[in-house]
């Protein structure tokens, strides 16, 4: 883009943003208002990209100036359960961008925000307490460190380097969604931004059929196989324009959309079968008669069109399309067209919310049909005179009445002895019943379950719930309260492991008042736990924290330690099941991730195995072999310029994060941003996720991800001889 669309978003700025900015302090000291005015308004645009907020309400949102700490924008997005921060850089040609020490500033200021240290920064911050305050205790909230730039939206490699460390401090390497994320705004993105809301202009797709079909009456449609690459194709070149007549835009990182891409990575041909396909409106449809013979193939230009349901599965496949294209190629979606000429007013609405609210089915509705659940239900019934609800209703069971599997469930893994239990039911509840044939289900709910121990393990956690509710109400201390909300499973696992099994397994536990000292148990544990964090994470982002394993671990074990005034050893955590090691190749069809693998239920952190076995001697050359089509075309030939571009040497030294040390700069790096770097440095746009455990390899071993396989085989016992 030129010079010229930098002016005009300047004009857009000026005219519209410019009165809405608060510059008072910067005539104060006779700055420059038209530098402040442009920098400040490229922060409340870049908040109205990411937001969709109003003018006024962006603008409400700048912090800059004085005691900034390194952020020009902070935005609270309720409906999105989103903190946006932003870095703003305004040049007038487009050739400067934020530089390293800007960068290390704005990481400093966000890891300031995480811990909610608002006495470093200024009043306008600290308007915005509140809000930031109740977001961060939101267990569901994510947040978007963006940068925006009236430059391209690329970051010198030196600059990438401390903002994808602090993601990879934050998300941890075994997470299954990502809590913070980073979104670079170059000036094609804010004037298109502007563009699309200053144009009528509707979206025109070419949409290839096949074994299609058609409703005439008393409508327009048409329906089909589209192939799954024409869709990834729509989102890269539309973005979230594609879902403008949606009621969401695509959500991220979420259990499903992640199932959606498992599916496409290891069984693409079976994706029809799936998936329940998208569903398209628009103004007008044609065919193509000349490119549409039979029924066997089509092709329709369809005019304003809006995809109303599939944001999801759009989204997914465009981020596998990221990754390796040649995986959409045996992929087809089910797709249905309708066209709205001649449709009634309000049909396209009705559409539109009738595809969206249609009850779908969840993994946990296919854990009725396990006997051993009826088991239960009935044994509940006879021991306790309680109901046990495993199928979904409207009205859950509760209360003195009984519980329901989800509540029984989430208290049998918060009193199961291994932690990692716990983490699962606080980062993603659904894992625990992921499966009946799953080893974490068959863990929590066994053929011989004490139904004692189930139903004690609930009244627990309920106490547990009503102690955590009544803190929160007393802490002002918004860090303190976050620790109760985010850290309620691993209080509730620490509670229920010094109730212990005596009172667990007592069918007569709530008569004795043996749960009588849960209140007391939450209050010192709770603030035993509190004082834990302090300790080992100072900084750290509450939420993300207690969604990571290992450091959940470690939390629990020094809590338990501190308040037993003894060292306490935790039970073995669980291992994966063995497999086999993958051969190395130079170019390998695309190897299965660890998170794929039967039994498995996790990605797992492959830097760490490999350490804390000493997998690797220190110094031993690591290699870059391309994992994508797209990497083989755009590296390869960067690489081949000079070999040591594909060359790294492992480090066992601190930080681990950090174990590659680059021939080309003798600087460290994690598997994935040295990857990032590489393609930065090569001249184009990374993707928003690399594995680079898949990508650096050593002679004869395989990748980082195989070498940490072949490792993780051989420890797969737990105690009493179950697989892991």
């Amino acid at each position: 883009m030129s010079v010229l669309h930098i002016r005009q978003v300047g004009a857009h700025i000026q005219r519209k943003v410019g009165p809405h900015l608060e510059l008072d302090d910067v005539r104060k000291r006779n700055g420059n208002v038209e530098t402040a005015t442009l920098t400040r308004g490229l922060a409340a645009l870049a908040v109205q990209v990411l937001t969709g907020f109003d003018v006024e309400k962006a603008t409400s949102c700048v912090i800059d100036g004085f005691q900034d700490n390194g952020i020009d924008a902070i935005a609270v997005d309720e409906t999105q359960s989103r903190i946006i921060i932003v870095q703003s850089k305004w040049h007038a040609e487009g050739r400067k961008s934020m530089d390293q020490s800007e960068a290390l500033k704005l990481v400093n200021g966000a890891k300031d925000l995480f811990s909610q240290k608002f006495h470093l920064f200024n009043d306008r911050a600290r308007n915005l307490q509140r809000a930031v305050e109740d977001a961060l205790i939101n267990p569901e909230v994510r947040i978007t460190i963006a940068v925006a730039t009236t430059g391209p939206a690329v970051l010198p490699a030196d600059v990438q380097r401390p903002l994808q460390d602090l993601l990879a401090e934050v998300n941890g390497a075994d997470d299954l969604d990502d809590l913070v994320d980073l979104k670079i705004l170059g000036l094609s993105d804010l004037h298109g931004f502007l563009t699309d809301r200053t144009t009528t202009k509707k979206l025109d797709l070419d949409l290839h059929l096949s074994e299609w079909g058609s409703v005439q009456t008393p409508y327009q449609a048409y329906y089909g196989l589209v192939p799954a690459g024409e869709v990834a194709a729509w989102y890269d070149k539309h973005g979230e324009r594609l879902f403008d007549g949606n009621i969401r835009h695509a959500l991220g990182r979420t259990a499903v959309n992640e199932s959606l891409v498992a599916t496409l990575r290891r069984e693409p041909q079976h994706f029809w079968y799936f998936n329940n396909g998208i569903t398209v409106l628009a103004e007008s449809i044609n065919r193509a008669v000349r490119d549409s013979h039979s029924r066997t193939t089509g092709l329709f230009r369809l005019s304003g069109a809006t995809v109303v349901n599939g944001a999801q599965t759009a989204a997914s496949i465009h981020a596998v399309m990221q990754e390796d294209e040649t995986l959409l190629e045996e992929a087809e979606i089910w797709i249905r067209v309708i066209g709205l000429d001649g449709c009634p007013d309000g049909f396209a609405s009705s559409v539109t919310r009738a595809t969206n609210t249609q009850n779908g089915v969840d993994a946990r509705d296919f854990i009725a049909l396990d006997p051993n659940q009826d088991r239960i239900r009935a044994q509940l019934r006879l021991q306790f005179d309680k109901t046990y609800g495993v199928k979904r209703s409207a009205d859950p069971v509760r209360g003195e009445s009984g519980c329901d599997v989800e509540e029984a469930a989430i208290s049998l893994a918060c009193a199961h002895s291994d932690p990692a239990f716990a983490v699962d039911a606080k980062r993603q509840v659904s894992v625990l019943w992921a499966s009946t044939d799953d080893l974490v289900y068959r863990e929590l709910f066994p053929q011989d379950l004490n139904i004692a121990r189930m139903w004690n393990s609930v009244l627990a956690l309920r106490l547990v719930d009503a102690e955590l509710a009544r803190l929160r109400n007393m802490f002002e201390d918004s860090r303190t309260a976050g620790v109760l909300v985010h850290g309620n499973r691993l209080i509730a696992h620490l509670v229920l492991s010094q109730l212990g099994p005596c009172a667990l397994n007592d069918p007569d536990a709530e008569s004795k008042g043996m749960l009588g000292s849960v209140a007391q148990l939450t209050q010192e544990l709770s603030a035993s736990l509190g004082e834990t964090v302090d300790d080992r994470y100072p900084g750290a982002f509450l939420a993300p924290l207690f969604k990571n394993h290992s450091k959940c671990r470690e939390l629990v074990s020094e809590t338990l330690s501190r308040y037993a005034g003894k060292p306490v050893k935790l039970p073995d955590q669980r291992r994966v099941a063995k497999r086999q090691p993958q051969a190395p190749s130079v170019r390998p069809s695309r190897r299965p991730r660890i998170s794929e693998y039967p039994n498995s239920r996790r990605k797992q952190d492959a830097v760490k195995i490999i350490q804390s076995a000493g997998g690797l001697e220190e110094g031993e050359l690591v290699i870059f072999r391309p994992d994508t089509k797209r990497e083989e075309q755009l590296l390869v030939p960067w690489i081949e310029e000079e070999s040591a571009r594909g060359r790294a040497r492992w480090t066992n030294q601190p930080p681990a994060v950090n174990p590659l040390i680059w021939e080309v700069d003798g600087e460290r790096y994690s598997p994935s941003n040295l990857v990032t770097t590489m393609m930065i440095a090569a001249g184009y746009s990374p993707p928003s996720g690399v594995r680079g455990t898949t990508r650096w390899t050593v002679e004869n071993r395989g990748s980082l991800s195989d070498i940490a396989d072949q490792i993780a085989g051989t420890e797969t016992e737990f105690s009493d001889g179950r697989l892991w």
